[in-house]
């Protein structure tokens, strides 16, 4: 993308508005929400560059008050995993087509809805083996698509913890993830001029969609909580898989 033209810079302050609200009321799925409708106003190798830094910046408030309720020694043996596969999951974004990269995003959409449906407070053990492989999974989704949630959520849903330290261990999670995603776009040269200035017009609306998902969880159930979660991610399967869609029929109608 060359210049940021107005369109585009409002449109991406309204997604992260948008998307912030969800993360501020689920501890997840900002980049879930944003990336694939950042990916309809620019390809993902700008997209999910522009998601990285807005986090990356946004995210260190939130994180901060996160630390009191957060479940420590699973996040240490998720992150450092997350940190180790995230450059892997870099190089795959730069080097595979825009149609095969929103594909990804979308299947892995889809991931996240069918990984919390099928997880309940079941009280799984939190087990050192368990932990990491969803690390490495979640770094390889945070370094192609910004998106290490599928995995963690997963992960975390089907445990005995509390809503509060739930979301709160999740926040932790994707704050140190997004710093080896950063890193890593950084030195394949995927952060650009125009993924700053995107950043930085977003970041007020990010900080205001969080600090507004956060009045809602407060009223909120355990149920409500898991319910919401479930019909927002449903609604963003069918979002990010309609680009990738559309674009296998336009190009099967095309065939002669």
């Amino acid at each position: 993308m060359h210049g940021v033209t107005p369109a585009i810079a409002a449109g991406t302050v309204l997604i992260v508005f948008a998307a912030s609200v969800l993360r501020g009321l689920t501890g997840f799925g900002f980049s879930l929400a944003a990336v694939p409708m950042l990916a309809v106003l620019m390809p993902p190798a700008q997209a999910v560059p522009v998601a990285i830094c807005i986090v990356a910046v946004g995210g260190i408030f939130g994180a901060r008050r996160a630390m009191t309720a957060c479940h420590w020694p699973s996040i240490r043996q998720i992150a450092f995993a997350a940190a180790a596969a995230t450059p892997a999951g870099v190089f795959l974004l730069k080097h595979i087509p825009s149609e095969a990269a929103r594909m990804a995003i979308a299947l892995f959409t889809i991931a996240a809805v069918v990984g919390i449906t099928r997880a309940g407070a079941g009280g799984k053990p939190f087990g050192k083996m368990r932990a990491i492989a969803y690390g490495l999974v979640a770094g390889l989704f945070n370094g192609l698509a910004s998106m290490p949630g599928p995995p963690v959520v997963a992960y975390f849903m089907s445990s005995s913890l509390s809503r509060e330290a739930i979301r709160a261990s999740m926040l932790i999670v994707f704050q140190i993830t997004v710093f080896t995603g950063l890193a890593s776009t950084v030195a394949l040269g995927l952060v650009t001029r125009d993924t700053l200035v995107l950043a930085a017009l977003s970041l007020p609306g990010f900080w205001t969609g969080n600090w507004a998902g956060a009045r809602l969880f407060e009223f909120g159930s355990e149920h409500a909580y898991r319910r919401i979660a479930i019909l927002c991610l449903i609604a963003m399967a069918f979002v990010s898989a309609a680009p990738a869609v559309a674009s296998i029929i336009r190009r099967i109608v095309a065939t002669p």
